[in-house]
């Protein structure tokens, strides 16, 4: 731009010009005319009319969305959207829906805004949280005699379009009803400056204008999430997880009339809630607890909404075949949702009691995993991208209580594992495990800077969310250890042992560490940043909250009784199994099964036929797990 232009007072370009431009700007760099034309026919057919105003209205996205009435997210949503459909001036938000707007929320929610405005992630997180913030007037506002109206004190805000606008039809207001609390603002108490409205600013050559828009809408008190409101949302994000943006949007409420399905989603929601230690008196989440738990505990809370809003890019009105005389592409094509990354063997009588979509998808919010991990440098997807199966190699509940069994189960495995444990601590469930992405050993590996070992991670998933990613620096302490007669140790140190003889030394248990006892009754979960390094970092959320609130936070060392050990291997249609068509699982059993009759041959076995005798045999010395389901009678 010239300097006789440049020269110019940005200030005196209309915001709402500006805001034009960069929804233009959007259209043009971040997609194709194929995805714009898909948008237009989906947002044109559902959009209602006053006048020339073309806009939706809160049950028009809901309905689009396929938002199931039982989690009660849309409001939330919708709210989000008001604000976000405003992008970059503050001043402009609750907006009216209306197709420029639109685009802005898709744009920003699917990240496709990257291809404009060149900024982190952690920058949509300072968005996010300013369209789900709010304000209670009532806290904020001194006593008066008369309430003041809340839409005269969102219209002083408007310019006089956009009141002609909203007068066009009294429903036609774009304030969010049905809130406890009233709408959203930008709590910036402790924030610098938002770099993400800033590079918005910058791409349209008006950065002066933050100074007089922006600004003005800063250092707002009392601004806050609802948990009330967060929780629905988490809920449909747990909900919605694994996604894609051709996946039929109806499957995810019908998947709501499953037993306990919805209780589950809002037990795991409490959890995730809860780290992000709300105010005790306003029940609301501040800015600077929201930022760092996401940036932190919860990478990848809000990845679906990228692909749930990708499907406005996809119109079922537009046949590609009238065009070009081809088959319908499959870009326009919906398909069902994959199957559940969960595999459940047809002869499986038994089956998990902890591991449950719900959960996988509460763990996909913070946990990502190697496909490869026999490399050095494994890329790392989320659960669902990875494409990976789960498939459970021991439990409690099916294979008893002795490590004999356990280590049968697991040691042939040549894959990652996921564990998980829970029990009960001061009368609530207490839910934790370990994602583990080398084969298990009897003596670890010595850890390298280019080990897969390094991708390993711990996790709490009940009462609280938390994520405790492997110590890239650790070169001693084991992520995994296992022994016959000292047990099972995740993240603790082993002292050497002093006699050839004599019993092992038991495990020291590390900064944050899991210990099972040899006697797999006990488990003894330490989260101790004041205890130094360890092969487990700290989650900084938990860490602070047990320093601030002793009395309401679970303690740094806490042992309860072990209820149920599971273990999951993970493996990958994609993976180097494939070759000889067969698959991880397939090697495993016929694994298992040489093993087994093996031993059976050591052992000189000979029951003339009688394998019933045989297996009860195989059995009681804790060789193979009870065809019934109960635990079997093995002994260390």
């Amino acid at each position: 731009m010239g300097q006789s232009q440049s020269a110019e007072p940005p200030k005196e370009v209309p915001i709402e010009q500006l805001s034009h431009e960069l929804a233009l700007r959007f259209a043009g760099k971040c997609y194709t005319h194929l995805e714009v034309a898909h948008y237009k026919d989906n947002f044109k057919t559902l959009a209602d009319h006053q006048e020339d105003v073309e806009y939706w209205k809160e049950d028009t996205l809901c309905r689009f969305l396929a938002l199931p009435e039982p989690l009660k997210a849309g409001p939330v949503l919708y709210q989000m959207c008001t604000y976000l459909g405003a992008f970059p001036f503050p001043t402009l938000a609750p907006c009216i829906l209306t197709r420029e707007a639109m685009l802005k929320v898709i744009t920003i929610m699917t990240g496709r805004y990257r291809k404009v405005l060149r900024r982190g992630d952690q920058d949509k997180v300072k968005l996010l949280f300013r369209s789900l913030a709010v304000f209670d007037r009532r806290a904020s506002m001194p006593p008066s005699k008369e309430k003041p109206n809340m839409e005269d004190l969102v219209n002083e805000q408007l310019p006089d379009d956009m009141l002609k606008e909203r007068e066009v039809e009294k429903g036609l207001s774009s304030h969010v009803s049905g809130f406890a609390i009233d709408e959203p603002l930008n709590d910036d108490e402790d924030e610098d400056d938002d770099d993400l409205a800033l590079a918005a600013l910058d791409a349209l050559d008006a950065i002066e204008v933050f100074k007089h828009d922006y600004k003005t809408d800063r250092k707002i008190n009392h601004a806050m999430i609802p948990v009330e409101n967060l929780k629905k949302l988490i809920m449909l994000l747990l909900l919605i997880a694994g996604i894609e943006p051709l996946t039929t949007l109806g499957i995810y409420g019908e998947s709501l009339n499953e037993d306990g399905r919805l209780q589950a989603l809002s037990a795991s929601a409490d959890a995730v809630i809860s780290a992000f230690d709300p105010d005790p008196n306003t029940h609301g989440i501040r800015y600077s607890n929201f930022v760092k738990t996401i940036t932190t505990t919860l990478p990848d809370l809000f990845e679906p909404f990228s692909a749930l809003f990708e499907h406005f890019l996809f119109s079922k009105n537009i046949n590609l075949s009238k065009h070009r005389g081809e088959p319908l592409s499959s870009g326009t094509e919906t398909i069902h949702a994959k199957p559940s990354p969960i595999y459940k063997s047809p002869e499986d009588t038994t089956f998990s009691t902890i591991l449950s979509p719900t959960l996988l998808s509460q763990l996909s919010t913070s946990l990502k995993i190697s496909t490869s991990p026999t490399s050095s440098s494994p890329p790392l997807k989320t659960i669902f991208t990875s494409n990976a199966r789960f498939n459970q190699l021991y439990s409690t509940a099916s294979h008893g209580t002795s490590l004999s069994s356990f280590s049968r189960q697991i040691f042939s495995w040549t894959s990652s594992t996921l564990v998980l444990i829970n029990g009960i601590h001061d009368n609530q469930p207490i839910l934790l495990g370990a994602y583990l992405p080398e084969q298990w050993r009897e003596k670890p590996h010595p850890l390298t800077s280019d080990s897969p070992a390094k991708y390993s991670s711990l996790f709490q998933l009940a009462p609280r969310h938390a994520f405790f990613p492997a110590n890239t620096y650790n070169r001693n302490i084991p992520y995994s250890y296992f022994n016959n007669k000292t047990g099972i140790a995740l993240g603790c140190m082993i002292p050497p042992a002093t006699s050839r003889t004599g019993p092992p030394p038991p495990p020291v248990p590390g900064a944050v560490s899991i210990l099972i006892d040899g006697d797999m009754e006990t488990v003894t979960f330490t989260h101790d940043g004041a205890a130094g390094s360890g092969a487990f970092v700290t989650d900084p959320n938990l860490e602070l909250a047990q320093q601030h609130n002793p009395s309401t936070t679970q303690p740094k060392k806490l042992t309860f009784d072990l209820d149920t050990l599971e273990v999951w291997g993970i493996s990958s249609p994609a993976g180097g199994d494939a070759e000889d068509g067969e698959d991880e699982i397939t090697k495993q059993k016929k694994r298992l099964k040489w093993e087994e009759d093996e031993a059976a041959r050591r052992r000189g076995v000979n029951f003339g036929g009688d394998k019933d005798g045989a297996r009860a045999l195989l059995e009681m010395a804790g060789l193979v797990g009870d065809k019934h389901g109960n635990r079997s009678g093995g002994s260390v």
